[in-house]
């Protein structure tokens, strides 16, 4: 049974890096610093946004970002940031004009 939840677990990041790569075209030529901005951007939001019932989905993306980024994904790093702005309703402008 584990490996099926594994192999679940696995198909869903894999769908949404996937899906990330399509959309995320402006962020094709991230850098460290894209993914230190983006973090930034997502530490804020998550700290407004405790009561979200995407809090806990947020904080995954954001640890993926992080991940990414480490390992000098930056695309993909940038990507799971942005989606953990989304998943607050948090939007990149809106978080880059707050700082």
């Amino acid at each position: 049974m584990r490996i099926g939840k594994w192999a679940a677990a696995v198909a869903i990041v894999c769908s949404g890096i996937v899906a990330n790569m399509a959309a995320a075209g402006a962020t094709t030529d991230a850098t460290a610093s894209n993914c230190r901005d983006a973090a930034r951007q997502v530490k804020t939001a998550l700290a407004s946004n405790a009561q979200s019932p995407n809090y806990s989905a947020a904080t995954k993306e954001k640890n993926n970002g992080a991940s990414f980024c480490v390992h000098e994904m930056y695309a993909d790093g940038v990507a799971h940031y942005d989606n953990a702005l989304k998943l607050l309703g948090a939007s990149k402008s809106s978080q880059a004009s707050a700082n």
